[in-house]
Order: structure tokens, then C-alpha cells, then sequence
């Protein structure tokens, strides 16, 4: 009997067993208890109580749901502001240059710093009275008469403050994406490219580019998602803004653990979700499309 022959056709599943308990306790449980939930008037001090779609109802007759799902679309604009600057980064770490592996590791030093301390110390460089950002626009600039901005107190400066944090936090991580993508290139490619006539930009535009739309897609997608559910940044670095200078998942957040309305926080929650799926859906089939 040779080894191939000693194992059963579920021994494969043997092996999956735990993980899929895992998934399925904290996962798939999780979100069809979100989902029952949706459909009750629910909060800390009484039972779940069935109501029906009124949350659902209620929710999308709610000004301020509407403001913060259309400040997450706002906060879509994040994307490509990090795949221009992780792609550029790639390059430049790609590109052979001396310093080019230090350079690789300060670059995705923000990737490992904790979310709360960067929020905190952006929080201290955007101050508008004292802070590291006015003080610089306003010796560049002062004598067009630009005055202090309010970064962390006026809409729509409070996204593009957390905005800020996101970029500097998530594109080292992208970085090191792009840059397994630059290895999928083959050099023989860009050598040819070369001795045809074309310069950097040609070779980019021509030969790498292209190579990389994969690459940009998923990017695309998975910061896309980010962008859509971000919590962190915002609570930490402009924290007590009104809530419609909030995203979405600030607003379920404000829903579930300020006004204890648990019913109506899951179906924002499950609102948030098909939103965010027909987003990636889209996504998906236009990169697809423009693959083909």
C-alpha cells in the first residue's frame, strides 16, 4: 500500500476542522445574529423585541445615515491618493538605488506603528492653533493671505485630516505589494523595451504599467473596502465632530454604544455591508473588464 492510499477522502477536512469551527463561530454566527438583530427594537437594558423593517425604515429616512454613507464615498478619494504613492515608492525602491533596502524598511515603519499613536501624533502635527502643518502653509503661504486651517473642527477638513493618517499608515503595506508585482516583471521585458528606444517614462507607461494592472486592481479593492469601513483614524483624530462630519461605521458606533440602539446599529451594519459588496462586485468587473 503506497502513501497515497493510506488517507481518507475527509482527512483533507480533518485538517480544515478548526478553522472552520473558528469561521463559523465568529463569523458566519456573527453575522446572522447582526442580521436577526436588524429586525428587533434592541438595547442593553431589554430584550430583543421583533419589529419588523421599522429600523430599516427608520434608518433610510435618516439625513444624517445618508450624510456619513456619503462622507465613506468621500473617503474613497484615499484610494488613489495611496496606490500613486505606494506605487511610487515601489518604484523608487525597485528602482536599485543605494539605500534602497533601509529605505524599504523606514518606508513600511507606519504599517507597524499602532493606529491610536499615529492618529495622536497626526492629531498634534494638524492642530490649528499650534500645529506643525499651519505653521509650515502659512510661512509658504501667508502672504496670499491663507489663514489657519481648522483640520480637525470643519467639514470637509475632518475627513482629509483622517485621510492624511490612512495614506501614511496604509501605503508602506501597498508598497510591498507593488513591489512583489515589480518582481512578476521579467527584466528581459524592460530590456528590450530599452533597446527599442524607450526611455523610464515609455518602459512605465508601456511595459510596467500594464504588467502591474492586477496588482492595481486588488489594491484598488482591498484599500477601496478600507476606505469604506475606516474607524480608527476618525475617532481618534477628530473625535467629537457632529455626526454628520462622521462615515458610516462612526455613525453605527454612535448608534449602538451612545444611544444604545443595538437593533438599529445592526441594520446599519447590514446596510454598510451590501454597500461595501455591490461596491467590490463593481470594482471587481470593471478591473476584470479592463483586463480583457
Amino acid at each position: 500500500m503506497t502513501s497515497q492510499t493510506l488517507h481518507r477522502p475527509w482527512t483533507p477536512w480533518l485538517f480544515l476542522l478548526p478553522a472552520l469551527l473558528v469561521l463559523g463561530v465568529f463569523f458566519v454566527g456573527s453575522a446572522a445574529q447582526v442580521v436577526a438583530f436588524s429586525f428587533t427594537r434592541y438595547s442593553a437594558f431589554r430584550n430583543p423585541e421583533f419589529v419588523g423593517l421599522q429600523n430599516y425604515t427608520t434608518l433610510l429616512s435618516d439625513r444624517i445615515f445618508w450624510s456619513a454613507i456619503l462622507n465613506s464615498f468621500l473617503y474613497l478619494l484615499v484610494t488613489p491618493a495611496l496606490i500613486a504613492l505606494s506605487l511610487t515608492a515601489a518604484l523608487v525602491v525597485d528602482s536599485g538605488i543605494r539605500a534602497g533596502k533601509p529605505l524599504r524598511l523606514l518606508l513600511f515603519l507606519p504599517v507597524v506603528t499602532p493606529t491610536i499613536v499615529a492618529a495622536v501624533a497626526w492629531r498634534l502635527v494638524l492642530n490649528e492653533d499650534s500645529g506643525l502643518l499651519n505653521q509650515l502653509l502659512t510661512f509658504l503661504f501667508g502672504w496670499a493671505g491663507l489663514h489657519e486651517i481648522r483640520w480637525l473642527t470643519e467639514h470637509p477638513f475632518t475627513l482629509f485630516s483622517a485621510m492624511m493618517v490612512t495614506a501614511w499608515k496604509g501605503f508602506g503595506f501597498y508598497m510591498m505589494i507593488f513591489l512583489a508585482g515589480l518582481m512578476q516583471v521579467p527584466a528581459s521585458t524592460r530590456e528590450a523595451a530599452a533597446i527599442d528606444g524607450a526611455g523610464p517614462v515609455g518602459t512605465l507607461l508601456h511595459v510596467t504599467l500594464p504588467a502591474l494592472r492586477p496588482t492595481i486592481a486588488l489594491i484598488a479593492v482591498i484599500s477601496s473596502i478600507s476606505a469604506l469601513k475606516v474607524f480608527d483614524e476618525l475617532f481618534v483624530t477628530v473625535r467629537g465632530v457632529p455626526a454628520n462630519q462622521q462615515t458610516a461605521v462612526p455613525y453605527i458606533y454612535d448608534l449602538a454604544f451612545e444611544q444604545g440602539a443595538f437593533g438599529a446599529a445592526c441594520a446599519a451594519g447590514v446596510v454598510l455591508f451590501c454597500i461595501i459588496l455591490v461596491f467590490s462586485l463593481i470594482n471587481l468587473r470593471l478591473s476584470a473588464g479592463r483586463e480583457a
